[in-house]
């Protein structure tokens, strides 16, 4: 995997903070597979602070809708281990347009627990972020846990305003072409950083 232009959906290959090489890639419809693995991955606490239930497995149904991906309405990139045998999947980030508010997606993201608090979920957002910017996104959105403090916090400093209501709080993180409108934050200039380096030019 090559260091390029991530507007042309390549596939890439980055250190994070600690220097551990990391390879990302769009979602495959064969990636079911490594997608399901990665779910073992994550603690019961992880998984019920995404799905906002302890499942422990995905349904074929859930593994069909992560994997038929168009990567316009429905973007998906995962990140997968660059010097691991078979190369099992860290984390996966996504967002879906709202399609009767086009310029909207809702948005998750995924790190399983040994990666997490290591900089590859800011990574996997900085790409949302730069695919935001070229599918007419202005807005991601996420939903969140209210126990969920360490991502209410991580979104905040990012820059995202969340409303709570019926129990979740409703995060959303402004998406604009002007970088310096983003916080002046130890977190947001880590994804500045990532998005001016994924979106320059081969």
């Amino acid at each position: 995997m090559n260091h390029k232009c991530l507007d042309a959906d390549n596939e890439f290959t980055l250190a994070l903070q600690d220097g551990e090489l990391v390879d990302f890639r769009p979602v495959r419809q064969d990636d079911r597979e490594t997608i399901q693995n990665g779910m073992s991955s994550l603690s019961v606490r992880s998984r019920r602070f995404r799905f906002f239930t302890p499942i422990s497995k995905l349904s074929d149904t859930l593994l069909h809708y992560f994997t038929e991906v168009d990567q316009h309405n429905h973007v998906a990139w995962i990140a997968l281990a660059h010097d691991t045998p078979e190369h099992p999947g860290l984390g996966i980030a996504r967002f879906i347009r709202i399609q009767d508010q086009p310029t909207i997606a809702e948005f998750a993201v995924v790190i399983i627990d040994g990666y997490q608090k290591r900089g590859l979920g800011t990574i996997l957002m900085a790409i949302l972020y730069l695919k935001g910017q070229t599918k007419g996104i202005n807005v991601l959105r996420a939903f969140v846990l209210p126990e969920n403090t360490v991502m209410i916090g991580w979104l905040r400093r990012l820059g995202a305003v969340g409303i709570y209501e019926n129990g979740i709080y409703r995060m959303d993180l402004t998406v604009g072409g002007d970088l310096s409108a983003l916080p002046q934050t130890e977190t947001a200039r880590l994804l500045r950083h990532y998005i001016e380096r994924l979106g320059q030019p081969a």
